[in-house]
Formats: structure tokens, C-alpha cells, sequence
């Protein structure tokens, strides 16, 4: 299974959307969606890791550190991170969604503080899909 979205069209981006049950994970996808990055690279961002300033937010391939990890610790692969620009919408709505769940580390909390995990895909966007009648929106384009 990929762990990036293919391409939706605008109807079934708001099908899946609706289909969601959180705030965090219309959050999590309205991200994935609007910078086209794997949801590894998404998982353990920070709270701190966005700019509502100049609107950026920073995202580490493959999670903390380059290396993987999502568990607060620095991985073995260096640090690759990218800042990635946000449109105006959602950098307010990021921001509105922090101030609403204040005292959060990861933007995207699972379990005990900790961030949420690549599972999210499988238990969370491939049901909500299933609810709108969209195919496999994580499935990779031949």
C-alpha cells in the first residue's frame, strides 16, 4: 500500500473529507493533500514545526530525523527537512487547530502524546473512503 494519495478530484476530496470523524484527521489529510507528501513525512511533526507568520511548515522526510522514527527520538538519517509553503486557508486553519487543542508536542497525537503512526492509512483514511464509495485514495498511480 503507498503511502502517498493519488490524485482526487474535488468531489472526492470533500466526500473524504466529510467521511472523516476527527478534526485531527481532516487535519491530517487536508496536509496531505495540499503538500503532496507521504504521511511518514507528515506523523511527527511538531506543533513548533509550523510558522503561522510566513505560513510554513517544516516536515522531516520520513518522520523525526530523517531516520523513520516517530518516537520523539533523533533517527540514524541525518535530517533531511523541507519547509513547504501553505496556502493561507490552511495555514490559519493549522493554526486554529493548534490553539484548539492546546499542550500538544506532535501536531498529530495519538496514544499517551505520541504521534500517530503509519497505520493511520489502513485504520482511519481506508475506512472513511469505503464510507464516501471512494477507491483506494492511498493507492499508488500506474
Amino acid at each position: 500500500m503507498s503511502s502517498s494519495l493519488r490524485h482526487l478530484s474535488p468531489q472526492e476530496r470533500e466526500r473524504l473529507l466529510s467521511a472523516l470523524r476527527s478534526e485531527s484527521d481532516k487535519m491530517m489529510l487536508r496536509l496531505l493533500l495540499e503538500t503532496g507528501r507521504p504521511i511518514e513525512d507528515l506523523l511527527a511533526t511538531r506543533t513548533s514545526d509550523l510558522d503561522d507568520y510566513r505560513r510554513t511548515i517544516r516536515l522531516r522526510r520520513g518522520g523525526v530525523g530523517g531516520g523513520g522514527r516517530v518516537d520523539g527520538r533523533r533517527g540514524d538519517g541525518g535530517g533531511d527537512e523541507e519547509v513547504i509553503r501553505l496556502s493561507p486557508e490552511l495555514s490559519a486553519a493549522v493554526e486554529d487547530y493548534i490553539e484548539k487543542n492546546p499542550g500538544k508536542i506532535y501536531l498529530f497525537e495519538g496514544r499517551c502524546g505520541r504521534p500517530v503512526g503509519p497505520k493511520w492509512v489502513r485504520c482511519t483514511l481506508l475506512p472513511a473512503a469505503i464510507r464516501s464509495g471512494i477507491d483506494d485514495p492511498a493507492a499508488g498511480e500506474g
